[in-house]
């Protein structure tokens, strides 16, 4: 749930800043517990419904409700995180088990810890590189899982009449375009339409290595054949990023929505677990959800079962004062 903002000169030598959803598009809620906290999201003010009008036989049925966060995508994030403190801008290179817990280790030597419990909510390749050495069986598995690259388009063109909010290329390098500057709550400018365009699983993958430059202009090429004919486009702007661990070829094979091992406090969650429908801003929650709920779970039970061994102790005593008094 990514958001880019980008700055550029416009054609009078003028700042121009705007910002682009590059990565998840939207928020289709399916089951009732996840739309139960997209609705308190949404009365809190942080996530508002989205109708695009769409070129294609999309949404099926079941997701025409759609939501956004506003102003960007990372704000729904913000708002469940509370006011939890949040290290960014730290590329963890290990984790170190010691007598008094977990330390996780970034690259620049920064040590973090002790931690009583270690949760990973990251790519399965990337979990797995942390997981080696801690639990093998975890990292074996996740290294197995496959996920499918995408290349995203960030551009700025002239306003034009373009008749649809997004679209479902049938055929083509582009398997979604949208105008991000008719999404609820963006940056819009006038006479500038901002467009956000994700190539296919398959022609990432066939072009995941090359150059930023080629790929900027295959993917504004193929956007140009969308656009209404005659329409020639006045490139304001122009970026791509590659997500490497973009979406998940299939479910992992263990399919459980997260993993919890409470001997080692280790858990591992993402969007690639779970059963059938892995993907996607639900897929994520639901599996950071239930690894939660079973974290809360596991330390009721240890704090229950601290509660008896200390209560112990105090009736055995009782019983020797009273052996001692008769």
């Amino acid at each position: 749930m990514a958001t880019r903002r980008a700055t550029w000169l416009s054609a009078d030598g003028q700042p121009v800043e705007a910002d682009f959803d590059h990565g998840a598009q939207h928020i289709t809620p399916q089951r009732p517990r996840f739309r139960a906290a997209m609705q308190r999201a949404q009365a809190a003010g942080i996530l508002a419904r989205w109708c695009p009008r769409v070129h294609a036989a999309w949404p099926a049925a079941q997701q025409r409700e759609s939501f956004v966060p506003l102003s960007q995508m990372s704000a729904l994030c913000k708002h469940l995180l509370g006011g939890v403190e949040l290290n960014l801008q730290q590329q963890v290179q290990r984790l170190q088990r010691a007598a008094d817990g977990w330390y996780v280790v970034a690259v620049d030597g920064a040590t973090f810890g002790p931690f009583e419990q270690v949760l990973l909510a990251l790519p399965p390749a990337q979990a797995a590189v942390l997981l080696a050495g801690h639990h093998d069986h975890w990292a074996d598995t996740l290294a197995a899982v496959r996920m499918e690259p995408c290349w995203s388009l960030m551009a700025a063109t002239q306003e034009m009449d373009w008749p649809w909010d997004a679209c479902e290329p049938a055929k083509g390098p582009l398997a979604w375009v949208a105008r991000n500057d008719r999404k609820p709550g963006r940056s819009r400018s006038d006479g500038v339409a901002l467009w956000v365009a994700h190539a296919s699983p398959l022609w990432s993958a066939a072009h995941q290595d090359d150059t930023p430059e080629a790929v900027t202009q295959a993917l504004s090429q193929a956007l140009v054949v969308l656009l209404p004919a005659g329409v020639v486009p006045q490139w304001q702007h122009r970026s791509v990023q590659r997500w490497r661990y973009a979406v998940p070829a299939a479910p992992c094979t263990e399919s459980m929505e997260c993993w919890w091992d409470a001997s080692r406090g280790l858990g591992v969650c993402g969007d690639f677990m779970g059963r059938g429908d892995a993907g996607g801003v639900e897929a994520a929650w639901r599996s950071g959800d239930e690894l939660a709920d079973t974290l809360l779970a596991a330390l009721d039970e240890e704090t229950a079962h601290e509660d008896a061994v200390v209560e112990a102790p105090a009736e055995h005593a009782d019983e020797r004062d009273l052996a001692h008094a008769d």
